[in-house]
């Protein structure tokens, strides 16, 4: 019986005998009872009697509760609750597990793992509470605070749940927050205590359930970064790793589903962008449809428009989770949310992001920065953000009924194409514009992608730019097949088959522009246009050492464009032509050719003129005019290095070593040859590499270092046979049979000469690897 039992009985004992003990006074003095009662007169004296010794004993046994425990009795156990839910299994989170352990190790009492929703942070949390449970043996306390709900958990429920768990008496769980979680922290003050939060809301829902001990351990879990927790130290995660990602799928999928099919499996954890519930949802379907493939799972969620629909599994499901997270937000980051979540490409910087919303840029950085804390939004860089797949599928989700988010496209197409500019700009959106185009094509705005397209070009015809022209301009074809716009789709042909060309990809040069052509011929209404695809198609056939072909191509293009009177076109097909009749060994030609090209430009100095000097001055080398070979080189040389124009500079290292050889001096011949690899390698351009290798090998072979001279030769043939140059491959395997011979490999040798032969067919006598690409026109071409 408690003490607070006794004193109630010890009242009423003191009671009853104070009424008994005035009976018995009373008859003993001569008073007189009822008459009822006057044969129990004699019982009035036992009874006081036996009521003394009860509330004697009484009072001993309350002073018996109060007083402290006698020496070495032990004091009562205190309540040890282990309320931790059952231990999860952890699979690929070893790092951030270990990051936890680290974290506490060094001293901290307060650990804060905030992530976005679906990562797998209670997970975490849970099981680095676990591990760590031995540490703290006067209790395990755990409270789920439904901080994305719609009711979230108050602090003071809990501390009263914390508070019984712990033994305390009803008449302690009574009373405000204040003093309820004053109570918690004095109960486990000198405890070694470990608290685990789940799903906090914000630090005002935590900050009172925190033990406050020097010896206690809090661990807290939030879709927010509550860096608001003094001493909290903060840890946040993200998607998982491929690898990891796929381990996850293993785990949920059941045994042989991801071995059986690793190619699907590999595209379902990309599709779920490594976020583990989506991981642990999809391997959950693979489980429970056994006869379903990972490829067949993989091909339902490619279609981004029922992605979010398949990601679902009995009360699990990505869409739920991602809204929760959305209807905590004002209203002002919701709209941001929706206006900026669509966005295509890589990221979006605050410029676009605010013409997407349509709001002045201090607004929405402000509501950016404040979903970047609810980790609907990653921030790379200052000023620019990104959101995971998912999100950003919910968010074009969100829009009303689409028409929000095709507005949105249609102010960042303008803002775009209104900023366009080379530097740090086009760096930064550079990808974007690529999704933009993509973008505004399947959502009728056709016509603002072709704006944007035009106004970005200009600034990508650099020696570094070929791939991504290539790619803007594939983009363009798009654009003119949705508008029905067939001059624009002629002059993206156009260059799509010289980016390819400049890329290296010679055998789908001509395809594309021969399409050119032939919808230039079928439209018949534009001379220069006709002319201009004419010209690409002989550049192309050029570049396959088609000579003949290439030759005739390039002398109806020369014909037309003066017709017309375009000279700064005549320029480039001159050019072209010099270089066709250059390779083949036809000085004769090429000089006049070239010539001409020269007086018709102007006196600036830009790389028109350096190609054209250059021209001449391999011209003259074949002519076997080697002092004028040397200046004209030396002239288009200067040129190259006042502009910056690398590839111009490259392959006039190429001709100064070639004029080198001739000269014995190979020292310095190699010395150019391998600057010249230098550049192309930097560049990526496949014929630049090539025939730098070829040379090299052939200054091998002089010297007689000819293993050496195999090697390169073999970096060159590799070059080449990549590039789909048969003819060039050809005369590289003819030179390298010479070098087996050397060595006495005559077999080896035969079947080299046999195979180049072959690949070389009756293509016209050149003069080997030679000057073959420069960049596209200048930016004023249409």
């Amino acid at each position: 019986m408690m003490r607070h039992r006794v004193v109630p009985l010890l009242i009423v004992t003191s009671g009853l005998f104070s009424v008994l003990l005035a009976v018995a006074v009373n008859v003993a003095t001569g008073g007189v009872l009822p008459p009822a009662l006057r044969p129990y007169t004699w019982l009035a004296w036992p009874l006081v009697a036996l009521l003394a010794v009860a509330g004697v004993a009484l009072g001993w046994w309350q002073q018996r509760l109060a007083a402290p425990a006698a020496a070495g009795a032990a004091p009562p156990a205190p309540h040890r609750p282990g309320e931790l839910p059952a231990a999860p299994v952890l699979v690929g989170r070893a790092e951030e597990l270990a990051a936890v352990q680290a974290t506490v190790a060094g001293g901290a009492q307060l650990v804060v793992i905030a992530a976005a929703a679906g990562t797998g942070k209670s997970a975490l949390a849970l099981r680095a509470a676990h591990d760590a449970r031995d540490s703290y043996p006067d209790g395990q306390l755990f409270a789920a605070l439904r901080g994305a709900s719609a009711d979230p958990v108050p602090p003071e429920a809990v501390l009263v749940r914390f508070l019984r768990a712990l033994g305390r008496p009803d008449d302690e769980l009574r009373g405000e927050v204040v003093e309820l979680a004053a109570r918690f922290r004095s109960v486990v003050a000198d405890r070694r205590v470990l608290v685990l939060l789940d799903d906090a809301r914000d630090a005002a829902q935590v900050r009172y359930l925190l033990p406050g001990g020097a010896h206690s351990l809090a661990i807290v879990t939030s879709r927010r970064l509550l860096s608001d927790l003094l001493g909290a130290s903060v840890l946040t995660i993200g998607a998982l790793a491929p690898g990891a990602a796929l381990e996850l799928l293993a785990v949920s999928a059941g045994p042989g589903r991801v071995s059986a099919d690793p190619d699907g499996a590999r595209r379902l954890v990309e599709l779920c962008g490594g976020l583990p519930l989506a991981v642990r949802i999809v391997g959950g379907r693979l489980r429970v449809r056994a006869q379903w493939s990972a490829s067949a799972l993989a091909d339902r969620l490619a279609d981004e428009g029922r992605r979010l629909d398949e990601l679902r599994l009995e009360d699990r499901a990505v869409r739920s989770t991602l809204r929760a997270v959305y209807d905590e937000l004002g209203a002002g980051e919701q709209l941001v949310f929706r206006r900026v979540g669509g966005y295509p490409g890589t990221s979006v910087g605050l410029g676009a992001a605010a013409a997407r919303c349509a709001l002045d840029e201090h607004v929405v950085a402000e509501a950016l920065e404040r979903l970047a804390d609810a980790f609907l939004v990653e921030s790379p860089a200052p000023d620019r953000y990104r959101m995971h797949d998912l999100v950003r599928l919910c968010a074009r989700e969100l829009a009303d009924d689409g028409a929000e988010g095709v507005e949105c496209l249609r102010r960042q197409l303008r803002w775009l194409t209104t900023r366009a500019r080379p530097g740090q700009w086009l760096a930064e959106e550079r990808e974007n514009v690529l999704a933009a185009v993509r973008a505004a094509v399947g959502t009728g705005l056709a016509a603002e992608a072709r704006a944007l397209i035009v106004a970005v070009h200009p600034w990508v015809t650099g020696e570094a730019d070929h791939g991504y022209r290539l790619r803007l301009w594939q983009g363009g074809v798009s654009v003119a097949e949705a508008l029905g716009d067939e001059p624009f789709r002629i002059r993206a042909l156009r260059w799509v088959s010289h980016s390819y060309g400049m890329a290296g990809l010679v055998r789908l040069e001509l395809p594309a522009a021969q399409q050119a052509l032939a919808a230039a011929e079928r439209l018949g209404t534009d001379v220069r246009e006709t002319a201009l695809a004419v010209w690409r198609v002989g550049d192309a056939l050029r570049a396959q050492d088609r000579f003949a072909e290439s030759q005739a191509a390039l002398l109806r293009a020369l014909e037309l464009l003066i017709g017309l009177g375009a000279v700064a076109d005549e320029i480039e097909v001159r050019l072209s032509l010099g270089t066709l009749y250059n390779t083949f060994l036809r000085p004769e030609l090429s000089v006049p050719v070239l010539s001409r090209a020269v007086e018709l430009l102007p006196e600036r100095e830009e790389p028109v003129r350096g190609w054209a000097l250059l021209g001449l001055g391999l011209a003259s080398q074949i002519a076997g005019d080697a002092g004028r070979a040397r200046e004209l080189v030396a002239d288009a040389m200067g040129i190259a290095e006042r502009i910056g124009d690398e590839t111009l500079r490259g392959y006039c290292l190429q001709e100064r070593g070639w004029l080198y050889v001739r000269h014995g001096a190979y020292d310095h011949a190699e010395r150019d040859f391998r600057a010249m690899l230098e550049i192309f390698e930097r560049l990526r351009g496949g014929h630049g590499v090539g025939g730098a290798h070829a040379a090299l090998g052939d200054i091998a072979d002089l010297r007689g270092r000819r293993e050496a001279a195999l090697t390169e030769y073999g970096t060159a043939m590799a070059e080449y046979e990549r590039l789909g140059l048969r003819v060039r491959l050809g005369e590289v395997l003819v030179r390298r049979a010479a070098v087996l011979r050397g060595l006495g490999r005559e077999q080896e040798a035969i079947g080299d000469v046999a195979r180049g032969q072959e690949l070389i067919g009756d293509a016209p006598v050149h003069r080997g690897p030679a000057l073959e690409r420069r960049p596209g026109r200048p930016r004023g071409e249409t």
